[in-house]
């Protein structure tokens, strides 16, 4: 199986696919479609021997509950489905790869970790906020590359905690709003409907709310002037995050693409106008090689993150058919849920379930698939953000997550204490506060 996987390597295939997507952003053939169902389907298969141990822990039991259903209620269909479904997130997952490329290209992150060197002891833990959430909007866990080795070396473990736990609050909150995490384009996928500004706009409310409650929570001695002056300082990250995020809303607004469409064909885009900026043919030359490098020796280091996610889909279209045809979202439906309790299942459900590391990718489907069916009372953009911020907190404290792996890594914490410590008190105390806030703007929503 090494040999084979020496010999035919899987990432000529992302790129196919994600051609294959942009394409059919403008024609869009059922021949397509089905093409990027069975190409998935090779990939993964290509990917099997290369993926790492606890991806395979993770999606055998998808697989495996997949194929059951999918024999109970003979919904093969669902699996087809689900792989094509994934190769929208193998475009996706070859954007994010562009993008970061393109974020080492630029000067803003490097100013941005220079910034630190002027600020006082005290303002350190607000400057970890806001810069773990304006750089993890666009980096994701790549944020802890950047932040992590800006603390000394001799630093005590209280400190080195207390930082990675301050990291992981302010990018995990990243999420409600920024459309470069996974967790809105899966969110996005099963709400098509809900226009890119309306989430962007209700999100970065929202997120404004959680920092200044993490800062008011864990950092009392320190005013919110000083918090204000480390979101100055990361001035030169704000114009280059707010243009990625404009140019994907007004897309969004202006061709009636999803925000996962809108995703897809803007960084290419950002990217060619980025280079033909550039001053020099040389400049240019270098940038594009380094850019063209970064972008293929990413899409070596996805293929775990892709397969994850193909599974969850296939599950996910396979249970949408399972529970429809069991009755559960009548059972549901009949409890006659408000909107208040209903966005709070949503959040809770994702959290919990993190908790007893179920991964957030199998959660959020989970719910969607049975709530947004019914008629709760509850409007798609709150429904949608509801479930991004049960993704943000299985972010934060899941047992599985990605994020809190790394920032055990990266910081040298143990993972337990990354779990359960500050943050959970933070997630309930913020999801307490979410619930409350998003069954006002639903109410504000429905009486408009």
């Amino acid at each position: 199986m090494t040999t084979f996987s020496r010999i035919f390597r899987s990432e000529p295939l992302l790129f196919v696919l994600w051609a294959n997507e942009l394409l059919r952003l403008v024609w869009s053939p059922p021949e397509l479609q089905e093409a990027a169902g069975w190409l998935m389907m090779v990939y993964v298969v290509m990917s099997l021997s290369r993926l790492r141990r606890g991806t395979i822990i993770l999606c055998v039991p998808l697989a495996v509950l997949a194929v059951a259903l999918a024999i109970s209620f003979d919904e093969w269909s669902g699996v087809m489905r689900g792989f094509q479904n994934g190769a929208v997130f193998m475009a996706f997952f070859g954007t994010i790869v562009l993008l970061r490329a393109i974020a080492d290209q630029r000067p803003e992150i490097s100013k941005a970790r220079s910034l630190f060197a002027g600020l006082r002891v005290a303002e350190t833990n607000g400057a970890f906020l806001v810069g773990a959430h304006l750089i993890g909007s666009v980096l994701v866990v790549g944020v802890m590359a950047v932040l992590a080795p800006i603390l000394k070396d001799d630093v005590d473990d209280a400190t080195r905690r207390r930082a990675a736990e301050v990291c992981q609050r302010g990018m995990c909150l990243a999420p409600l709003w920024s459309p470069f995490w996974v967790a809105a384009a899966f969110a996005a996928q099963q709400l098509p409907g809900v226009p890119a500004w309306e989430i962007m706009l209700l999100g970065l409310g929202m997120a404004a709310m959680g920092l200044v409650l993490a800062h008011v929570m864990y950092a009392r001695d320190v005013g919110l002037s000083d918090l204000w002056r480390a979101v100055l300082g990361f001035a030169p990250i704000v114009p280059s995050v707010a243009a990625c995020a404009l140019v994907i809303a007004g897309l969004s607004s202006v061709a009636g693409l999803s925000t996962l469409q809108a995703l897809i064909a803007t960084i290419p885009l950002l990217a060619a106008i980025m280079l033909l900026a550039t001053r020099g043919a040389g400049t240019r030359s270098a940038k594009a090689r380094a850019i063209a490098v970064d972008t293929w020796r990413g899409s070596r280091r996805v293929c775990d993150e892709i397969v994850v996610v193909t599974a969850a889909l296939i599950l996910g279209r396979v249970l949408e058919a399972a529970i429809q045809q069991a009755g559960v979202g009548d059972m549901v439906g009949a409890l006659a849920l408000p909107g208040w309790a209903v966005i709070a299942c949503v959040i809770g459900t994702i959290t919990l379930l993190s908790l007893v590391g179920i991964h957030q990718v199998v959660s959020i489907i989970l719910v969607l698939v049975v709530f947004m069916p019914l008629d709760t009372g509850v409007s798609d953009v709150v429904m949608m953000e509801a479930a991004l911020i049960g993704w943000a907190f299985a972010s934060m404290v899941g047992v599985t997550a990605v994020s809190t792996a790394t920032a055990s890594a990266m910081f040298g914490v143990p993972r337990i204490q990354l779990i359960f410590g500050p943050n959970l008190i933070f997630v309930f105390a913020f999801g307490t506060l979410s619930v409350v806030l998003l069954s006002l703007v639903n109410a504000l929503l429905f009486a408009a």
